[in-house]
């Protein structure tokens, strides 16, 4: 493959990272000012919602510096404020911990949350989207259209409740009894961190607790899924430079509370019913009632004011680890270490809802609304972590509320294959749904959630950012068997590239997440499987169609020492900035490492690209230049639920109705 006219390139302008040796080629003023919202498709939206800082609202944004004073007064007698985030993710479900970047978020509600340390998060849906704003006369924009970015922004704008068109959810005297019984977080001074180079800095700021009560911000009441959350820490990107609040961080929130619609549920004892276990994949947990993301409908940004939204559910089951027996030897070629059975499905969801066929709830029985309604079909759930670790719908609801989310496929090199010019490097790849962009603009930046490969750890401190990864070894001392191959590579060669998931890759996607020992390459490991018969099955056969997968091939990225996979959409070349640690609420309860990196360059082939809306149709806005957009009747990109193995495709951008 070839870096040519084939592909829209971006590279980064923000820092002496990126290559000033590339071809002017390589630059395509075809891209939008915020190239990530045009490539990192799809991503989850909410609604987050703060008291303000007193006054913010009506008069000029409140300085950092005032606010680190004390200067400014916090208030929350003022009206609560709320704004559309486009691109947030998980960090953690236990404990539960939230991951989106500064700027993402409208100022003046990043404001009143850096001042409260207190938001609510309400997901967003299809409801939102097919209300008009009742205030508005213009019969072409939806709720959803007025509060999201454009014009190549970061964020949206910042309104009350009733000039964003939407109704207050406040919480209930029971629920606000349960948040009030938790500690209130306030900012302790910046703990001492270590980055990979040795430095000591003050790059993460994280926060301390004190009891005591304050009024919780309220969430948006059309909303089928509310989290009541906190803020738990600052992650400062930008090492090279001072830290201030001006420049991009990394926000992290703790979910104190989740609250969830019946409408929205479906009754059933297991996740599978009359099935032991489906395509290998057993399912130990009870569930007394699943989520089911079609009642959901969750509303997905796909950059420049264009939104998808989940059609269809589809199955895929994970290859899973077969213990070989004595005399049996492990042959690579063959990978009979991998259990195939069943993981090469691409079934689509075809079981009944049984609870929850309203899918547009009017009010909730925890809201103290002006109504006063009480929603027939019962009583939503409420889950508080710090209270009870153990949900009553039997599992952790992080992974099945946000989404749908963008699957970030890591290809990195393996950094002991690199030492030897002679030796052919060692590509691996695998996918992470725990992904997300935290920084925008100039230099923008991704994240992506990674787990040990073993619950096995030594007990370690709570420090944010891990240079000597002190305390995080296996019981016989070797790192490298702890940490997933991309965590372990990105640390140490500096470097990792992204690789878009279209449909026709989801197999591949799925093989990649097989687990293999050090010094086997999972693009070894999809050739040799496709070879010996696995992968290509009809999807549940009631559809007539045959998914063939293809295998996919690297290539080394022009610019960082990765691969990338040839035949991808798009493509992110990344330089490793930091890693950082999520704070415990029990003990060894968080094993999730964040691992962020910063985008230098993007490809995108044009096959998959199409012209952006236009000057009129993105709110006049007054870049004229033509930017484009991935399509997704093209690029059908393949983004994760919940669940065992749950996956949709988005297939087209939603339109006004």
């Amino acid at each position: 493959m070839t870096w040519n006219n084939e592909y829209f390139s971006w590279k980064s302008t923000g820092g002496a990272a990126a290559p000033s040796e590339s071809p002017s080629s390589h630059r395509d003023d075809a891209f939008p000012e915020n190239p990530l919202l045009a490539v990192l498709i799809p991503r989850p939206t909410a609604w987050v919602s703060v008291y303000p800082v007193h006054g913010s609202h009506e008069t000029s944004r409140v300085t950092a510096a005032a606010a680190d004073t004390g200067a400014v007064h916090a208030s929350i007698d003022d009206e609560p404020l709320v704004c559309l985030i486009e691109g947030y993710c998980g960090a953690s479900d236990r404990p539960p911990t939230l991951m989106l970047g500064s700027d993402s978020i409208a100022p003046t509600v990043l404001e009143g949350l850096r001042t409260h340390r207190l938001c609510t998060l309400s997901v967003t849906t299809e409801r939102d989207w097919r209300r008009n704003r009742p205030d508005d006369g213009d019969a072409t924009k939806n709720i959803v259209q007025c509060m999201a970015a454009c014009c190549g922004e970061n964020c949206g704008p910042a309104k009350t409740f009733c000039e964003a068109g939407l109704k207050p959810c406040f919480p209930s005297s029971s629920l606000q009894s349960t948040l009030d019984s938790l500690p209130h977080p306030i900012l302790s001074p910046s703990s001492k961190m270590t980055n990979n180079d040795g430095d000591s800095r003050h790059d993460c700021r994280q926060l301390s607790h004190c009891n005591g009560a304050l009024k919780r911000p309220p969430a948006v009441e059309s909303s089928p899924v509310q989290m009541h959350c906190r803020l738990i820490a600052e992650v400062d990107l930008l090492m090279s430079q001072p830290t201030h609040r001006l420049q991009s961080t990394m926000i992290l929130l703790q979910v104190d509370t989740y609250v969830i619609h019946p409408s929205i549920l479906r009754e059933q004892t297991t996740l599978y019913p009359n099935s032991i276990s489906i395509q290998g994949n057993p399912d130990v947990r009870k569930i007394t009632a699943k989520i089911d993301c079609l009642l959901l409908s969750p509303l997905a940004s796909l950059g420049n004011g264009k939104f998808g939204s989940v059609r269809r559910i589809y199955h895929m089951g994970r290859p899973r680890p077969k213990i070989l027996s004595d005399q049996e030897a492990f042959h690579e070629d063959t990978c009979n270490r991998i259990r195939w059975e069943d993981c090469s499905k691409w079934e689509i969801d075809n079981l009944v809802p049984t609870v929850g066929t309203d899918n547009a709830p009017s009010s909730d029985p925890t809201c103290n609304s002006h109504h006063g309604n009480v929603l027939d079909g019962g009583t939503p759930i409420t889950f508080t972590y710090r209270l009870d670790p153990y949900c009553p719908l039997g599992y952790n609801p992080m992974k099945q509320v946000v989404c749908p989310r963008f699957i970030g496929w890591i290809s990195t090199y393996e950094p002991s294959s690199l030492q030897h010019c002679s030796q052919v490097p060692i590509a691996h790849i695998s996918p992470y749904s725990f992904f997300i962009d935290v920084a925008r603009g100039s230099r923008p930046m991704v994240a992506f959630a990674a787990c040990p490969r073993t619950d096995e750890l030594v007990d370690s401190d709570n420090e944010d950012v891990h240079g000597n990864h002190a305390g995080n070894q296996s019981k016989d001392g070797n790192y490298d068997d702890i940490w997933k191959d991309a965590q372990r590579d990105a640390e140490r060669t500096g470097c990792f590239c992204v690789n878009f998931v279209s449909e026709k890759f989801a197999w591949a996607m799925n093989a990649s997440a097989a687990p293999l020992g050090r010094g086997l390459s999972e693009f070894r490991l999809m050739e040799s499987a496709r070879r010996n018969g696995v992968g290509g099955t009809c999807d549940n056969c009631n559809q007539g169609r045959i998914l063939e997968p293809t295998i996919p091939t690297y290539t080394p990225a022009p610019f960082v020492n990765a691969p990338t996979v040839t035949q991808s959409p798009a493509v992110m070349e990344c330089k490793y900035v930091k890693t950082a640690k999520i704070p415990d609420i029990f003990n060894n309860d968080s094993m999730y490492s964040l691992i962020v990196g910063e985008v230098l360059n993007i490809h995108v082939r044009r096959h998959y690209a199409i012209e952006s809306t236009s000057k009129n149709e993105r709110n006049q806005c007054s870049d004229s230049s033509l930017e484009f957009l991935l399509d997704p009747k093209n690029s059908r990109p393949v983004a994760r639920l919940g669940y065992g193995q749950e996956y949709t495709v988005i297939e087209e951008c939603l339109r006004q109705t």
